[in-house]
């Protein structure tokens, strides 16, 4: 009889511990988009560099929040983004920089409840 009992009982003992007073956390990934025929480089905070080959897309940074996605202004992970190309002897040429930060340069998407991301497509135009 106590094993059918608490048989019973489990299913309503769990769902009360699976209850939480934690805040959502809100998880925005930022994205470069490399459209263009060419590869770019990302330099990273660090001086890092990151290829972003051509029709491809990097992931550069996330931020999160507990009120609301983050805009690309508002992130702490970067403040401005250079992109460039390397030549033969593999010298840096700067090919395309927003500095500052510009949000409606940016796609959002909205990926679920709590996680989006906004990404900066560049193509061959933003390139010239």
């Amino acid at each position: 009889m106590k094993k059918f009992l608490l048989l019973l009982l489990a299913p309503l003992l769990m769902s009360t511990q699976c209850e939480s007073d934690d805040e959502p956390i809100f998880n925005t990934e930022f994205l470069i988009q490399n459209n263009s025929d060419q590869d770019i480089i990302y330099l990273t905070f660090e001086d890092n560099e990151v290829l972003i080959k051509s029709q491809s897309h990097q992931f550069i940074a996330v931020s999160s929040n507990t009120v609301s996605f983050v805009k690309p202004t508002e992130n702490i992970a970067f403040d401005e983004v250079q992109l460039y190309s390397k030549n033969g002897s593999g010298s840096l040429t700067l090919i395309y920089e927003q500095n500052p930060i510009v949000d409606s340069l940016w796609t959002f998407s909205k990926l679920s409840t709590y996680e989006a991301n906004f990404k900066l497509i560049i193509n061959n135009q933003l390139l010239d």
